[in-house]
């Protein structure tokens, strides 16, 4: 691999003195209005690009022509910057790898004042609460962060977003599924103009957790025509369900036209669709595969309509096995028993684990002794928690 290095470095050099093929080129006619070459400046220039190509080979991990490529942006001849570079991300937890990955995307970080330039943003980002290990994850992503204005650009940027989700630690959590978000200007203007729509502070604060790569859209304009869309279907801004109809809609038009073929299915209709939509967005975000074995479990077992379940549509975000068999299962015997009138008791599947509890299991265990029992089995636990039971 060396020799071919060599050969590679070569031919390169080889190029730039040459890069015409008149021999006049080298020797200029005294009309010419181009000056001969400085053949001091391109020896050490060549120099400087010999010694920075075997550094990157030798010192980041490069590959020759990887490091041929790299040192037309970056050029040095001595390796005392480089080196505190290199010393400063190592010292801050960061692997070969991941050093050799920020280098890779901004060669110029090399000749960086590390203590000036570097040091304060890692500083910044660990005060903030990310972990070693999540800032060269952060890093690795975008080193683009370590060329921005700390003051200018990096805390104003941090500060917007964790207003809205009022937890630094979560703020670097966001910042960590979308590494761009933090240097990228269009962040701000989405978010602003989503703001202005009429979207929550609270929505914002999900987007922003769990789906902040919708405010890298590639223009505004994308971001804006998801927007009309959802507006158009009937999704107000101002409700909590505006966000994840946002994301439903974003996703690729394959994984949507499949949900509303297993709706079609069951027999439902677009406008069933749509209403399902519309009440409760997340509906077109739950897998084909829970969303069937859930209306079939409906259908099935307790005698619905798929529209009853469409009607209702956050029933299908509920864990089946967990949530919906148990909980149906102590209704069934309450109804048979007469403790609790016939009907689908839509309430009973949404309530929190002790509500559901005192008002059902424990209510009726009196008539049908044998709820505990099989609320306990159907839970999968050892034994009841005592406070359920208190």
């Amino acid at each position: 691999m060396r020799g071919s290095y060599n050969k590679n470095l070569f031919l390169y050099h080889l190029t730039v003195i040459t890069r015409t093929s008149s021999p006049s080129f080298l020797i200029p006619s005294p009309s010419s209005i181009f000056r001969a070459p400085n053949y001091a400046t391109v020896t050490e220039t060549l120099e400087n690009q010999s010694f920075t190509v075997n550094y990157l080979v030798n010192n980041c991990g490069f590959l020759p022509d990887s490091a041929l490529h790299a040192s037309k942006y970056v050029l040095f001849k001595t390796p005392e910057k480089p080196d505190s570079v290199i010393a400063l991300f190592r010292s801050f937890g960061f692997s070969d790898l991941q050093i050799h990955n920020v280098i890779r995307k901004k060669p110029r970080i090399l000749v960086s004042k590390p203590k000036e330039t570097i040091l304060p943003k890692l500083e910044f980002l660990t005060s903030k609460g990310a972990s070693k290990l999540q800032l060269a994850r952060i890093i690795d992503l975008n080193p683009l962060i370590l060329k921005r204005s700390l003051e200018k650009h990096l805390i104003p940027a941090f500060d917007l977003l964790n207003n809205f989700i009022r937890s630094e630690e979560r703020t670097v959590a966001s910042i960590l599924r979308a590494g761009q978000i933090l240097t990228c200007s269009r962040s701000l203007r989405n978010i602003n103009m989503l703001v202005d729509l009429g979207v929550r502070k609270i929505s914002m604060a999900r987007l922003i957790r769990q789906w902040p790569w919708l405010l890298l859209c590639n223009s505004e304009v994308r971001l804006k025509s998801i927007v009309d869309e959802v507006i158009k279907m009937g999704v107000d801004p101002s409700k909590a369900n505006f966000v994840p109809a946002l994301y439903a809609t974003y996703l690729p038009k394959s994984m949507w036209d499949k949900k509303v073929e297993l709706f079609k299915r069951f027999g439902l209709t677009d406008d069933n669709i749509l209403e399902a939509f519309v009440k409760h967005s997340c509906c077109m975000l739950i897998s084909v595969q829970k969303t069937e074995a859930c209306i079939e479990f409906f259908v099935k077992e307790l005698g619905w309509k798929p529209v009853d379940v469409t009607n209702y549509p956050v029933l299908l975000s509920l864990n089946l096995e967990k949530r919906l068999v148990p909980r149906a299962a102590v209704l069934k015997i309450l109804m048979a028993n007469g403790a609790i009138n016939s009907g689908k008791h839509l309430l009973a599947y949404t309530a929190s684990e002790e509500r559901f509890f005192k008002k059902y299991v424990n209510r009726g265990k009196d008539q049908a002794p044998e709820l505990l029992k099989l609320y306990r089995e159907k839970m999968n636990l050892p034994v009841m928690d005592s406070k359920l039971m208190s």
